[in-house]
Formats: C-alpha cells, structure tokens, sequence
C-alpha cells in the first residue's frame, strides 16, 4: 500500500543533526543544510539506509556508517512492524474507508464538484 510520509523531527532525525552540528555543519542557520538533514533522515527511516549514499554521509558527518545505522534501528523497526499491520488486508480497507470518510472527493473534479 502506498502511503504519504511527513517530514518530522524524531529522535534519529536530533541525533543526525547533533552529529552535523559537531562536525561544524550550521544547520540552526543554514536552511538547507538543515532541511537535507531532515530530509536525509526521513529516507532512512522510511526505507533503508540504503536509500542514501551512508558512506559519503557518514564521512560529511565524522562518524561510521554502523554509527547511522544504529542510530536508525529503532525507528527503522518501528516502520516495519507499523507497515506490517498497515499493510494486512482488513487494515487496508479500514484505511480506504477512513480516507474515503476524511476525504469524499480524493481532491478529484467530477459533474457535480467545483
């Protein structure tokens, strides 16, 4: 099932931006140094840390790649065991039906709709 995912400071996303910080990254000022952070994170934890490029991440940040993934193993677990639920069948449609509820129209423009 396809989900949407939401950018969200967690305890992983804190932790890669106190290692940035420490190897001399200002992402309190810098923008976009701190929403790549963020941004990082958020691909680990909602898929793997395969989806980045962790040895070039791990040396930007002076520390190992067995540090990150540390790091992510908790929330990386977490995702899992939620995917698996979310993804059994009667999970499925309760998910269809409460987005159908919170959302009648899918955004989509019919006869009847503006």
């Amino acid at each position: 099932m396809e989900r949407e995912y939401k950018i969200r400071d967690t305890e992983f996303t804190r932790w890669l931006l106190d290692q940035a910080r420490s190897a001399g990254w200002d992402v309190d000022s810098d923008h976009d140094a701190r929403q790549t952070i963020r941004l990082t994170a958020a691909l680990i934890r909602t898929g793997n840390i395969g989806d980045v490029d962790a040895p070039r991440l791990a040396n930007a940040l002076g520390v190992t790649v067995a540090d990150i993934e540390r790091a992510a193993a908790k929330e990386l677990a977490e995702n899992e065991a939620a995917a698996q639920v979310l993804d059994r069948p009667d999970m499925m449609e309760l998910d269809e039906h409460l987005d159908s509820v919170a959302w009648p129209d899918d955004g989509k423009k019919g006869p009847e709709r503006p």
